[in-house]
């Protein structure tokens, strides 16, 4: 009897595709080794005050707790929850929950990216695009991304409310379509729990968007009888119902949530004077996402980056990509209906959120506050575009279009890696310093201080735990601040109780001082009073 062998020939196409793969784990690995690295030594008080609340949110077993300041949102499901888990099983180690809960929270985001890119049909180019969206290819992504997971959640609800709704725009039986309606409503419900931010970065940009397509197609020839089946009349309703669920949200969020939980609205924002100017300012914070070494608040944080410099040089790849995103965004718009729905409308929403966000920021009354983070969220659009345009540019060879691929994925690594060697140059809100007064604190068996905003969070953190810190207005009068700390800290602590003063911050006179004993001070400028009570 004979048979035959099927020989399988590594081709390029199948090597292709296991190396995008590749790069999607090593983008994954890259950032749990950033957060191993520096999750301690480049902590800020933001960061480890979720930490803190997941501490507590265990302790009292829930998901919210009103012995809490929150900061200016109710973020009800944000990284805190993942932070609980990490605690959970790491809880004398805060350092491994950290990286835990990172880990887990970089694989949801990869696997929204992974999830919509199939709804939109870009899988050719899905583990590339989900990789760099991984990678801190710029100061904001690294800072609020890959090392502080604000923004990671944000961007994870983006992805999956938009892969919901591509879906939704395909015909489909009627028990597919309800069950993906169903789930769309939920998310969108559960963004606007969060607040405000996801009807700004997404849902009301996608429904100008789909009104806009929708007002062409109706242009263009009038709508008949099967009208309901059109893509533009359905991406319209599901527009309008992830408008209207994420409204909902958010009015809970407004009317019950904040009758109960301590957090800053965004009620004292107002309009102020249309300044195009403004407009493109923004828009450049926008740009300056993707690696640019210098946006207008990290260079007041941190100083001008020398060009000559391994990060200044290392920068020109921002540059490049912030182009690619603008070239993208211009070819996708230019090609229109030429382009499959999905990814029309994954244009379409992107030049949206640019329109009514950019607007937004740069004509609220607090503009000044607003930074490029602002913008992090629809990163995962910009990244789709790219990933669009790549796809389906008329290229002759698949070489080609492999070769472009490899190349940018070399500018989002040469923008990685300096922005990393930036940020742990120059940290914008932290010290390494700091870990060792925390070492020597434990040490003496302190287990509760005071200290202002950006040391307080983190020094119980670097401590595990072992030292509660109350948070003071400033340390002249000692006033508790409410934010980001427990409501119960409104009464001063008692007993054997220390006050960390960090680098000049003991240049103003403190009255108290002749009540209490410096007990540590080190070359970094941290200085340690005990109070004489």
């Amino acid at each position: 009897m004979t048979g035959t062998k099927t020989e399988k020939r590594l081709t390029p196409e199948l090597a292709w595709r296991a190396a995008g793969w590749l790069w999607l784990a090593a983008a994954w690995l890259a950032g749990v080794a950033l957060v191993w690295r520096f999750g301690r030594t480049l902590l800020d008080s933001d960061m480890a005050s979720e930490m803190v609340l997941a501490d507590l949110l265990n302790r009292e077993g829930g998901i919210l707790s009103s012995n809490w300041y929150y900061s200016t949102e109710l973020r009800v499901f944000c990284q805190q929850l993942l932070f609980k888990l990490g605690l959970l099983v790491f809880p004398g180690s805060w350092h491994a929950a950290r990286m835990l809960a990172q880990g887990l929270l970089s694989a949801l985001l990869a696997a929204s990216y992974l999830f919509f890119a199939r709804g939109a049909g870009l899988w050719k180019s899905a583990p590339w695009a989900a990789g760099a969206l991984l990678c801190p290819f710029g100061f904001w992504q690294l800072y609020h991304g890959v090392l502080g997971g604000f923004y990671f959640v944000h961007m994870a609800f983006v992805l999956v409310s938009l892969g919901l709704a591509v879906r939704l725009v395909r015909p489909a039986s009627r028990a597919r379509t309800a069950l993906t309606a169903a789930a769309l409503a939920l998310v969108c419900f559960a963004a606007g729990l969060n607040g405000v931010r996801l009807l700004m970065n997404l849902y009301v940009p996608l429904a100008a968007g789909c009104a806009v397509l929708f007002l062409l197609r109706f242009l263009k020839a009038p709508l008949g009888p099967g009208a309901a089946r059109t893509p533009q009349v359905r991406a319209f309703a599901t527009a309008v119902l992830a408008c209207l669920c994420g409204c909902g949200g958010y009015l809970v969020n407004r009317a019950v949530l904040a009758a109960r939980y301590t957090f800053l609205d965004q009620s004292a924002r107002s309009w102020t004077a249309l300044s195009l100017a403004g407009l493109l300012e923004v828009w450049g914070d926008f740009l300056a996402l993707f690696g640019y070494p210098a946006d207008r608040w990290q260079q007041a944080a941190t100083g001008a980056v020398p060009l000559f410099s391994l990060p200044g040089l290392l920068g020109a790849a921002g540059l490049v990509l912030a182009g690619a995103v603008a070239l993208s965004l211009a070819w996708l718009l230019k090609q229109g209906g030429a382009l499959p729905f999905a990814q029309q409308l994954t244009g379409v929403t992107l030049a949206a959120c640019l329109l009514v966000d950019g607007l937004a920021f740069a004509c609220m009354n607090d503009g000044d506050s607003i930074n490029g983070s602002y913008w992090l969220p629809v990163a995962p659009l910009a990244i789709a575009a790219v990933a669009a345009a790549a796809e389906q540019f008329p290229l002759r060879r698949p070489a080609l279009r492999r070769a472009l691929a490899g190349c940018l994925a070399a500018l989002v690594v040469c923008a990685s890696v300096g922005t990393t060697l930036r940020f742990a140059a120059v940290p914008p809100h932290s010290s390494p310093a700091l870990e060792t007064a925390a070492n020597w604190l434990k040490e003496q068996g302190y287990t509760k201080g005071c200290a202002t905003f950006w040391q307080a969070n983190v020094l119980t953190e670097l401590t595990d735990g072992a030292i509660e810190m109350w948070q003071v207005e400033d340390l002249a009068s000692l006033k508790m601040r409410p934010w980001l700390q427990k409501a119960d800290h409104a009464s001063p602590p008692e007993g054997r109780v220390f006050v960390l003063a960090g680098p000049g911050e003991i240049n103003q006179s403190l009255p108290w001082t002749g009540q209490a004993e410096v007990v540590y001070s080190d070359e970094a400028g941290y200085v340690v009073f005990e109070l004489n009570q």
